[in-house]
This record gives structure tokens, sequence and C-alpha cells, in this order.
């Protein structure tokens, strides 16, 4: 494969500012431009909802900034479009002999019941300051969704001050399967954060006083923030020649090549094929969204590397570390394992061998289980539920 001469990346989150910088320093001189819809230079999202949105005086922007390595920004510029060889946007159009597609994800909201307010959410840099303003002593704020983003928001806001609620199904994807005893230890951090923790009901609408259950009651609330997950800011994409699956995550092969020659992607909104879990795989999480881009800008310039990574994640909470690792199926075995440094964690197995662990301030078990995890056969997951 010949080098490019022009590379446009759309997408100024961790993924689009991760290739860049890592195209200029596998030794890329071409032309290296960077499209993002935010009006700010590329950030670390992270931070929003573990430091900014507690106050921290904190300064999410990625480094180095793109301007210092000759890499053209074009700030609150959105994609439209794609044809070969041409990015079209809402700045006019930007020719490429290799692009990078890092879209990410927007936020999911909430429906609005007869004309009340929009719940709030948590995606953007602008989102948090906003919010931080909003979380003041006293106020009833209700956050809708129980998984690692709702839980380190309530953390924010009980510190703060406020009077908090989470409302959701259950606790979140990241711990599905966990056995009942480890399931009540979370939900006794809650309770000692004095949050108000509500599973097994679902918010259909926000109201002017609250939201609306789906046991048909009621909750009031001063604040609505939902922190239900994202989907895919793909949009843009449909009808052009990029591949999306069925949710509108953009489809790429092992090496993350998209369906248009010349035309990687990398971060929250992709899915690729596994050998590992012998499926499609999505992830949201800031590992993936840094790997998945050096490999893609690698494999730009010419290398075929292969993405196959083992799921990772962590999560500051409610006085609290969660760390996860690997990604473990309903039906396997779990065993709950105690640490004389006080965490504990929860190994999931199938056929004798570790599929995921799951560390509760004790992230050195996790770090312990990277090698098994590594080292075991690759198991085939199958279709999750």
């Amino acid at each position: 494969m010949t080098r490019p001469d022009s590379v446009v990346v759309v997408g100024g989150g961790l993924a689009g500012h991760t290739v860049a910088v890592t195209l200029r320093s596998c030794g890329f001189h071409g032309r290296l431009t960077v499209i993002t819809q935010e009006s700010t230079d590329p950030y670390d999202r992270p931070p929003l909802s573990k430091d900014l949105l507690a106050g921290e005086p904190i300064q999410p922007t990625l480094s180095p900034h793109l301007a210092d390595l000759g890499i053209e920004l074009h700030t609150a510029t959105a994609a439209v479009g794609i044809r070969p060889h041409e990015i079209l946007t809402t700045a006019g159009r930007f020719p490429f002999e290799a692009a990078l597609l890092a879209p990410g994800l927007r936020a999911r909201r909430l429906p609005s019941g007869h004309g009340a307010p929009a719940a709030n959410v948590l995606r953007s840099l602008e989102d948090a300051v906003g919010l931080r303003t909003e979380l003041t002593t006293g106020r009833r704020v209700l956050i809708v969704g129980a998984g690692l983003i709702g839980a380190e928001v309530a953390t924010a806001a009980a510190a703060a001050g406020c009077r908090v609620s989470v409302i959701g199904p259950d606790l979140g994807p990241a711990l599905a399967a966990v056995p009942d005893s480890v399931h009540d230890e979370i939900r006794g951090w809650y309770d000692d954060c004095g949050i108000r923790l509500t599973t097994g009901v679902q918010v259909l609408e926000t109201t002017h006083d609250g939201v609306l259950l789906s046991d048909s009651s009621r909750r009031a609330a001063d604040l609505v923030i939902a922190a239900i997950g994202g989907a895919p800011a793909t949009a843009w994409l449909h009808g052009s020649p990029i591949g999306l699956d069925p949710a509108g995550f953009i489809t790429t092969d092992e090496h993350l090549r998209t369906d248009l020659p010349g035309v990687y992607a990398a971060g929250d909104a992709i899915a690729w094929p596994s050998a590992r879990y012998g499926r499609a795989m999505h992830l949201e999480h800031w590992h993936h969204a840094a790997d998945s881009a050096q490999i893609a800008a690698r494999n730009i310039l010419g290398a075929n590397e292969t993405y196959d990574p083992l799921p990772y994640f962590w999560s500051h909470q409610l006085g609290h570390s969660l760390h996860y690792i690997g990604r473990h199926g309903r039906a396997d075995p779990a065993e709950i394992r105690s640490d004389t440094r006080s965490g504990r964690a929860v190994t999931w197995t199938r056929g004798g061998r570790p599929t995921a662990v799951l560390a509760l301030d004790a992230p050195h078990l996790v770090r312990r289980a990277r090698a098994a995890l590594q080292a075991a056969d690759r198991p085939e997951i199958g279709a999750m539920q």
C-alpha cells in the first residue's frame, strides 16, 4: 500500500485526536486535517463526570495541541456526507487520499411528555459546565440510569449537597449477572452516600415536575438527568458507501477498514469482527477509543495490524473503584474472591477457564487477571443477553 499524501479525520474526541497524533509520530508528514462538530479543541470525556462535574479545577483538553504538530483543526464543522476521496461538511468539501471516521456517540434522550422540559444529558464539555451550575445544595436531582455514568453523576450531585435519586431497570450492563451478595454490596454504596436507588422500573417520560415511571407512579424532581447510554453519531452516513449495522455502528474488517477504499474507522461508533469472541463487537470505553485509533493510524500508513482487544474499563463512583476486564456471558458461573487489602473480585469462568473479572476496590486483582485472560482459550461468547 502506498502512503497517502493527505488524511482527513472526522471526529475531535479521543479517537480522532489519537489518530492524528499517531500519524505524526509514525512519520506522516503530509496534509492532515481534523474536523469536529464541537467548538473547542479535542478533549477527554472521562474527566467530565469524574472530575469537572465534581468541581475539580481540571482542563480536559487533550495534548499535544494539534496545531503544534502542523495539523489543521476545523471546529464547529459537521460532516454531512462522504464520497470516494471527499468528505462533505457544513463548511465545504474536504478531499482526501485516506480518511479516518471517529464520529463517536450522541447521548440518548428521554421522551418529554405534554410540553415538559427535556432531561439534561452529559456528553459534552458544554453539558458538564452547564450541569455543574445546576448542582446546588438541597435540589432534588433525579438521575435516570444506574450504569457507570449515572453512578458517577450521582456521586458528584451528592457531594454538592443535592438530594439525589437514581432510577433504572438494573445496575447497568457492567454489572449483569453479578452474584446477589455483590449486587447488594453495590446497592449499599448508594445508601452510604445518602442516594435513593430504585431498580426494576423504567422512566417513560419527563413531566413538568419530574418523571413518569413504568409502574404508572410519578417521581418529583427539580432536575432530571438522563444517563441512559449513547447511540452512534452516524446519521450522516446513511445512504453512503460506508456500511452500517442495524444499530448504526460503522462496520469494519479486522483491520478497521470500512467498505469504502482508503477509509478507516475507530472509536465508540464502530463494530468489528472479533476472532476472540466469534462475533461482531462494539465497545464504548476509553481504552478502546485510544487503542483502535492507534491501530487504524498505523494501518493507514501501510501496516496490516489486526484489532481484537481484551475489553477493559474502570470507574470511580460512590467512594469506591470498579474495574472490569474480559467479557462474560450470563450463564458463566461466578466465584467471589476476597483480598487481604479489603477488596473483592468476581471471576467468571467457562469450561474451567476465566472469561472476565470484576474488581471492587481492588484494581491490582484486575492487573493480575489480565495475563490469565489473555492466555485462556478465546471464548466464543455468542450473543450476549
